[in-house]
């Protein structure tokens, strides 16, 4: 079984306003994330919510899903994904990490992860162009070292920059997997888009 740990819990400075809950064609991006997860047929969902967690909880359906509260989201994203790797289950083989503000990435584009993650991949992640998208599936064997390395607010960039010979990467036509919502004006160029998440 491979889970998913979505990282919800930054503060949305940049963005001015709570990421989980911008709203994507009437529908806030975690919901739509969640969705895609639930279509890719990803089945244990691990978030990790911040300081908006009620508000989150109270405009997302979050059953079936395991919650993790971040205390200090002010410690960056490695404090998010430490609480995140903490809740996988232990029967799991591995973990997606995934991003809400990156409520575009395609189911094909999930599943083609999995598949890397089944066929022995330690680390595996899509690739659009030339540029390394998400999610990207830690093997349990990873937690460990991983969590060792965590600081900051650079997530596992600097794991998988310094583990390149554990690195699969699979091609797909999803710029979704590799564009985010970090500012307003990111915003502009949603509507139209949305329905990314609905390709297989």
């Amino acid at each position: 079984m491979i889970a998913a740990v979505v990282l919800a819990a930054g503060l949305g400075t940049r963005m001015g306003t709570s990421k989980p809950l911008l709203s994507i064609g009437g529908r806030p991006a975690l919901a739509l994330l969640l969705s895609t997860l639930n279509e890719a047929r990803v089945e244990t969902v691990v978030v990790v919510l911040g300081r908006d967690a009620d508000r989150v909880s109270q405009n997302v359906d979050l059953r079936g899903r395991t919650l993790v509260r971040n205390p200090m989201p002010e410690r960056g994203l490695s404090s998010s994904l430490a609480l995140g790797f903490d809740a996988v289950p232990s029967a799991a083989m591995g973990a997606l990490v995934l991003h809400a503000d990156m409520p575009f990435v395609r189911p094909s584009t999930v599943r083609a992860v999995c598949a890397l993650a089944e066929a022995g991949a330690r680390i595996a992640a899509p690739q659009f162009g030339d540029t390394r998208g998400f999610p990207v599936y830690f093997s349990r064997a990873c937690f460990g070292p991983l969590r060792a390395e965590l600081a900051g607010d650079v997530g596992a960039r600097g794991f998988i920059d310094a583990h390149r010979d554990l690195l699969r990467l699979v091609p797909v036509e999803d710029p979704g997997c590799v564009r985010d919502l970090d500012r307003p004006e990111d915003l502009a160029v949603t509507e139209g888009r949305a329905a990314w998440t609905t390709c297989a």
